[in-house]
């Protein structure tokens, strides 16, 4: 892709964005059509509402190009290229409850790079976007990770976000994971909306980010955002995030080496989830 082309593409996830959070916004508080796609994992008619707005803004621009929506029932083939990736309600809990903490993601790859990535928070009006070499912002304003020491000194000034996974042995490796960060943390936020938890990070709210459960539309435009401003994103054994079984760490940087010394012992043979 052009540098025209990512413009052109920003500008439709930003737009798109925005459409979704109208709509999330109109709907947030009412009764709700639920459903559920397995253990903890509940579908809301919302979700439905605000991605036929988003998907309506991305195929008005580009009716030609894939896209993978986590509640779509179709999926595009494996090789699509170039393919959007929406996440219409990350945060679907969150919303679920009227808590206000949840997001609208949509990312954009092509020639196998993930070039494009914008959250947006309609709560708080804020939108984090990044582009591949470009850099990362919220809003108007450029951002980047936070610093706050090295190695174990860096870990006891850190504010450490973490989601639960949905199943029951993950879910006790994450519970294990977070007391033994909670010992050494300076605090431990549980968030409800991953690309927040890892825009946050991206914003120097947070300084890592961790969970043992997630799918790509929860982690593809934070990625990128978060990448730009400087931060690392692996899977939760320090491989690369774009071939994890579903586990991912996020870091500044300098604390990802003392996060995976910390994390690494509690995974042991958990089998990677195909």
């Amino acid at each position: 892709m052009q540098e025209t082309d990512d413009a052109a593409v920003l500008a439709t996830a930003i737009r798109a964005a925005r459409a979704g959070g109208r709509v999330a916004l109109d709907l947030l508080g009412q009764p709700q059509d639920l459903g559920w796609k397995g253990m903890r994992d509940p579908q809301i008619g919302s979700a439905l509402a605000v991605q036929r707005a988003v998907l309506d803004e991305i195929h008005h621009d580009f009716p030609d190009h894939a896209v993978l929506a986590e509640e779509s029932a179709e999926r595009p083939h494996p090789d699509s290229d170039p393919l959007w990736i929406v996440d219409p309600i990350d945060g679907s809990l969150n919303y679920l409850q009227s808590l206000p903490f949840f997001a609208i993601s949509i990312a954009f790859m092509s020639r196998g790079i993930y070039r494009v990535g914008v959250v947006y928070d309609p709560c708080r009006d804020e939108l984090f976007r990044g582009v591949v070499r470009k850099g990362a912002w919220l809003n108007d304003e450029p951002i980047v990770v936070e610093q706050v020491g090295e190695a174990a000194e860096a870990l006891e000034k850190a504010v450490i976000g973490m989601d639960w996974p949905r199943e029951d042995v993950l879910r006790a490796r994450g519970l294990r994971i977070g007391q033994v960060l909670a010992t050494h943390a300076l605090a431990l936020n549980v968030m409800g909306s991953p690309s927040l938890g890892l825009c946050y990070l991206a914003a120097g709210r947070l300084h890592a980010y961790f969970h043992l459960d997630l799918e790509l539309w929860d982690v593809a435009a934070a990625a990128v955002i978060l990448h730009e401003a400087g931060g690392t994103l692996t899977d939760a054994r320090g491989g690369s995030w774009l071939f994890s079984d579903h586990g991912y760490l996020a870091t500044n940087g300098v604390l990802h080496g003392e996060m995976l010394r910390n994390i690494l012992p509690e995974l042991g043979g958990l089998p990677r989830r195909g």
